[in-house]
């Protein structure tokens, strides 16, 4: 009888042992590991990188450097190797976000600027590195070709994501903040920034940011109105839903968009007939 229990006690330490160990405990051991290992070198060469990813929501849920980056980067000499993440790595994790997306202009954007004759025309001093128009309009989803052609120039900013969501905190709050589209949406040739800010509601928007107005004041932002419930399409105000205009409530219903935010308020106006032609 002794040494059935004796037995026993051996197989049940046994199935222990196995239920603590289970492959994916292994396979999160091993991914925490190659994580401290980047950390313990780019602490030293990319300091910024690293604070910049330990203050993240990725570090928090353990989403370390591998997930994005792969490991066949090991030392100085083969960081060649490391992978520069595209869309389609963010969305492995961040599936919805990513489709929306890839259906808005946002993913057209560098298609449309490589349409353009004039961006080839301009020195390459103006535009190697994404520099210029490149420097928004990588936002835009590439071939694979383009893709390749632009890492082994630059390397970096191939994503799209971290055009809002600035690598590597990849903040949420900080891309829902106006100034996320400020980046881009700026100068004399597209002026939204500029509109919104001196509008009331971009002024009560930078009150309640400094704290001259409370946390529970109105203050549409850019997303408000863009980016109803999240949508990462980014549309014109009440393209995808009426409660794209919250501030616009009816009395017996939810908001609806007001004409103005309507799709079909977008038109071309009609031509004016040259001076002269009225009589």
């Amino acid at each position: 009888m002794p040494r059935v229990l004796a037995s026993l006690s051996g197989l049940i330490l046994l199935v222990l042992s196995c239920a603590l160990f289970t492959p994916s405990t292994t396979v999160a051991q091993e991914a925490a590991n190659v994580t401290q290992q980047c950390v313990d070198c780019h602490s030293k060469i990319t300091p910024n990188i690293v604070s910049d990813w330990k203050a993240s929501r990725h570090s928090e849920v353990n989403v370390g450097c591998e997930a994005c980056h792969g490991t066949n980067h090991t030392t100085a000499d083969d960081a060649a190797k490391a992978k520069i993440p595209t869309p389609d790595t963010c969305g492995q994790c961040h599936e919805t976000q990513v489709a929306q997306f890839k259906k808005g202009k946002h993913s057209m954007a560098w298609a449309a600027m490589e349409a353009m004759p004039t961006i080839h025309w301009q020195p390459l001093a103006m535009t190697e590195g994404m520099k210029g128009c490149g420097s928004c309009h990588k936002i835009g989803l590439k071939s694979p070709d383009e893709l390749a052609k632009l890492q082994a120039e630059e390397r970096f900013g191939t994503a799209s994501c971290d055009s809002c969501h600035t690598r590597h905190t990849f903040s949420v709050k900080e891309a829902q903040s106006p100034q996320a589209c400020e980046t881009c949406h700026m100068g004399f040739d597209h002026p939204q920034w500029e509109m919104y800010s001196s509008s009331k509601h971009g002024v009560r928007n930078e009150l309640k940011q400094i704290g001259v107005n409370p946390a529970s004041s109105a203050a549409p932002t850019c997303q408000t109105c863009h980016m109803a419930n999240g949508d990462h399409e980014v549309q014109p105000p009440g393209a995808s839903s009426p409660s794209a205009c919250p501030c616009r409530k009816t009395s017996n219903g939810p908001p609806t968009a007001p004409p103005s935010c309507r799709p079909s308020a977008f038109s071309i106006p009609p031509a004016i007939p040259p001076a002269g032609s009225l009589s």
